[in-house]
């Protein structure tokens, strides 16, 4: 019979105990001993006085700490004057589940009908629980190191999520992950109360580091205080001098807890960036940089200073810390000497100019390393201004030249500059509502960040960039060691682990890693080309016709005058090329046009769009986004029709235009709802879907989703919808809708519905994983029902994960290279509570590789890790702007660039027309 009470409060329990054991006293003391047919077996219960085995028996069905205490006081009058450790397998599964109120008051009652027997010690009970576990038993990771059981072992009761596969060749790498190891694992948690309250955070901050001999070692987040070690009694009731009005403010310190460090992630981060103070580096954002490393490039005025990214979290190989050497570009041109070369070049328009060029830009104090935004800048303001600084508690006005001086030892040079100004919003002492800073700086003593736009299109420019951020493998992994060493040598660093008991790793992880086989590749013609290892097959499809083409019977070519020669040549090569792809071109329509301006193309294009046309390419002399906008928007939405927009630039070079006639036409193929290539899939009704979203900032915060959706079953066709998400909406609605519709879709073309949904979300972090598995899905399985109450098809939702830090380095005779396309890691580094893996899938032949993560947040199919690791591998070959493999799966990337064209350009849905056609290619 279930117990009425079992999943109620803990009074109700003790209630019922109370009435029950009263009855079982009475009952004890007049009965006699039972005979060994009666007393029930158990392996954790030998030999138990009558009461105890009575009472034990009666709750077989509910466990708890309080039944761990019945069984030890059990154990305890077996064998009188004993109390043994019970081990977590003695305990059976089956008493899981009870409050510890009704369990500890039952044994209490066993202990009381059992007599003086031993009268074992309670708290010594009470020890034996704390060393004791309960859980269910679970298999072992079949190749988890001895430090990673070790770890698990000693610090956590359940185990991590271990999802592994096995085919592929085995591959030795190491990645940027160091373990750190622990001596101590308590922290002890305080809360810290003021006397009178303190609303002002950085206050608060002030007022207890007035008593840091106590706090050597601490975080502290305002109100909740960290530390390794116990604080003395003199370090509860302290007092502090607010130094804003010199008042006697008490600081009341009270404990809270004591808790595993292991599980306070965050006092980990924490350290390391005190670490990172240590070691002298400048914080930017959320990396740190080394100023003295600083790599100069005099020819461009700028200098490259080297950094680290630190992260430590919990993975599935215990507590590591990830590191990663990133950069960050600076301009040794002063915002002063900025400001001049404007006005010199502009003449009287130097206003509007200096505006447009650094408003929204970052600028770095040299006096103090401090990225600042600029807002505006206000040439009524000089450093002959005066503000008002508060001193001795007093407002006194000031200059910025006499501030500087006196508080920096700098003299400004230019008394006539104008002043940068940089907003900002802070809490003040004593108000509710946050208050807006107006922060002025001085140009002469700013630094230009970042690079713009003209410099970003400097091919030598960035080329001579790139050989200093674009660093090998090997050098990579040098970074890695050089801070080691540097965390390891550095006194102050190594205390400050020392007092929280930590130490790192001299080296970083090393690992076993899968390489999957190469994918063979299907073209026309009956045409099979077998996979390569680099992943890439440019030459083979220029030589093969394409598996599905669409030929090209009336469209139209749009050009300017000037650009007559181009649009020739452009046709010449097209027809040569069309044949050994297997295409048929006829000649098109050409229109000339008398200007480039937009609304001569918008108004040409309007007059020639009609029902029979079947492409329009327009040639354009320079690259604009407002024209190609322009262009976009008529084509995708007022007039629909497949569109290419070429830049006239791209077709002048002799020696590449060939090759770049080549690509356009198969992309022109692609928009026409041709087929290049295709490889195995292995499902054969099965939808998969991509996901990703674009935030348009001109649209006040809208971002757009774009969603695609594969409707054949070698997933080489695609329909696509684009939705406006307000701020704040749930994206979920939207894609119930969208789903439904891919959905219709499918059955419309292929006359039944998929029994597999596999979908794949870009653009999601960590912090919306649960949100994805208890929100989202479920609304999507709901919208299921739309086609049928009967419909239930198998989903498999997995989250893409491109904005990581990871790196993955092969282990070769010549020290460490980049792993070939198809590496899987799938264990030790990868997250510990959730089913996920690590895939390389795309060939880099400058600097380091970034593979891509994939989380499977759901998956209620038959996949094992294995086919959802090689499935995924296999989409990572169908996107058709690349004759190769590509970082994510291709309905992600097809979805990225429909969500990019519509907020980016068209700023509106586009034509349901469209909907079946790659026409955002």
């Amino acid at each position: 019979m279930a117990d009425p009470y079992r999943g109620r409060g803990r009074g109700l329990a003790l209630l019922q105990a109370l009435k029950k054991n009263k009855n079982m006293d009475s009952e004890s003391s007049s009965s006699d001993s039972p005979s060994p047919e009666d007393t029930p077996s158990s392996s954790a219960v030998p030999s138990v006085a009558p009461s105890v085995v009575s009472m034990a028996s009666t709750a077989t069905t509910v466990g708890g700490r309080g039944r761990m205490a019945a069984l030890l006081l059990a154990k305890a009058h077996a064998k009188p004057g004993v109390v043994p450790i019970s081990p977590a397998s003695d305990v059976s599964p089956s008493l899981k589940g009870a409050g510890r109120g009704l369990k500890l008051l039952q044994s209490l009652h066993a202990s009381k009908a059992a007599g003086d027997v031993g009268k074992p010690d309670m708290q010594q009970v009470t020890t034996q629980i704390a060393e004791c576990t309960i859980s269910e038993s679970t298999p072992k990771p079949t190749q988890a190191s001895t430090k990673v059981k070790k770890y698990f072992r000693e610090v956590k009761d359940t185990p991590p999520v271990v999802r592994m596969g096995e085919s592929g060749k085995k591959l030795d790498v190491t990645a940027n992950f160091i373990f750190l190891n622990f001596e101590e694992n308590n922290v002890y948690e305080y809360e810290v109360r003021y006397d009178p309250d303190q609303d002002y955070k950085h206050l608060r901050f002030k007022l207890l580091g007035e008593h840091s001999k106590y706090f050597k070692e601490k975080t502290f987040d305002g109100t909740t205080l960290y530390v390794p070690r116990k604080l003395p009694d003199e370090a509860l009731n302290l007092v502090s001098t607010n130094p804003f009005d010199n008042s006697k403010v008490r600081i009341n310190i009270v404990f809270r807890r004591t808790r595993r460090l292991s599980e306070m992630i965050h006092i980990y981060n924490v350290i390391f960036k005190c670490i990172m103070k240590d070691l002298n580096l400048v914080r930017f954002g959320r990396d740190h940089f080394n100023e003295h490393a600083a790599v100069q490039i005099p020819q461009h005025k700028l200098e490259v200073w080297p950094g680290y990214v630190t992260a430590v979290d919990e993975y599935e190989g215990g507590l590591m810390l990830t590191l990663d050497s990133t950069h960050r570009v600076l301009r040794t041109q002063s915002v002063l000497s900025f400001i001049k070369e404007t006005v010199a070049a502009e003449g009287a328009n130097w206003k509007r100019a200096i505006a447009e060029r650094l408003v929204g830009c970052s600028v770095m104090t040299t006096y103090n390393k401090k990225l600042f935004r600029v807002d505006s800048v206000d040439d009524s303001m000089t450093p002959k201004s005066t503000f008002e600084k508060l001193e001795n508690g007093k407002p006194v006005k000031i200059s910025f030249i006499d501030y500087y001086k006196k508080n920096y030892g700098i003299e400004i040079r230019d008394w006539d500059q104008p002043l940068l100004i940089s907003r900002d919003t802070k809490h003040m002492p004593g108000s509710e509502k946050p208050t807006d800073f107006m922060i002025c700086l001085i140009p002469e003593l700013c630094q230009l960040t970042g690079l713009t736009d003209d410099q970003r299109s400097n091919f030598r420019l960035m080329k001579d960039v790139a050989t200093y951020t674009r660093i090998t493998p090997n050098q990579r992994y040098s970074s890695f060691k050089k801070y080691i060493q540097s965390v390891l040598s550095n006194e102050t660093a190594k205390s400050r682990l020392a007092g929280w008991g930590l130490s790192i790793a001299p080296e970083t992880v090393n690992l076993t890693a899968r390489t999957i086989m190469p994918e063979t590749l299907y073209f026309g013609n009956n045409c099979k080309v077998p996979g390569k290892p680099n992943a890439e097959w440019n030459a083979e499809v220029s030589r093969n016709a394409v598996m599905q083409a669409v030929d090209i019977v009336k469209w139209v070519l749009l050009h300017t005058d000037k650009d007559r020669q181009v649009a020739k040549d452009f046709q010449e090569t097209l027809r040569r090329c069309c044949n050994p792809m297997g295409i048929s071109v006829s000649q098109p329509d050409v229109v000339r046009l008398p200007n480039d301006r937009t609304d001569t193309y918008v108004m040409t294009l309007k007059k020639l769009i009609t029902s029979g046309i079947q492409l329009v390419v327009a040639i354009c002399p320079t690259a604009r986004d407002d024209r190609y906008g322009a262009i976009k928007k008529i084509c995708c939405a007022d007039n629909p029709v497949p569109s290419q927009v070429i830049n006239a630039r791209t077709l002048m070079n002799q020696n590449k235009v060939r090759a770049i006639t080549q690509k356009i036409l198969l992309q022109i193929n692609c928009k026409l709802g041709g087929t290049l290539w295709n490889i195995n899939i292995p499902y054969k009704t099965a939808m998969v879907i991509g996901i990703d979203a674009h935030h348009d900032a001109s649209r006040k915060k809208k971002s757009v989703c774009g969603f695609v959706a594969s409707y054949n079953q070698s997933m080489t066709h695609w329909y696509s919808r684009a939705v406006f998400q307000e701020r704040g909406q749930e994206i979920a609605d939207s894609l119930k809708a969208c789903l439904v519709d891919a959905l219709k879709h499918y059955i419309k073309t292929n006359g039944k519905l998929p029994d597999r949904i596999i979908i794949y979300r870009d653009g999601v972090g960590d912090g919306q994983l649960k949100l994805l598995r208890d929100y989202e899905i479920p609304q999507l399985k709901i919208s299921f029902k739309v086609l049928g109450n009967q419909y239930q098809p198998s989903l498999t939702y997995i989250v893409v994960q491109k904005r990581i830090n990871t790196r993955i380095f092969m282990k070769s005779s010549g020290g460490l290279e980049n792993p070939p396309p198809g590496t899987v890691v799938d264990h030790t580094i990868t997250r510990r509570d959730w089913y996920d893996f690590l895939i390389v899938s795309q060939k880099v032949n400058q600097g380091t590789v970034t593979p891509t993560h994939y989380v499977v947040v759901h998956d209620d199919s038959d996949m094992t890790p294995d086919q959802c690791q090689r499935f995924t591998y296999k989409l990572c070959h169908l996107y058709y702007n690349w004759p190769g493999t590509v970082r994510v799966p291709a309905p992600c990337q097809y979805a990225h660039k429909l969500a990019y064209l519509v907020g980016q350009n068209l700023h509106q849905q586009p034509s349901e027309a469209l909907a079946d056609k790659l026409f955002f290619l």
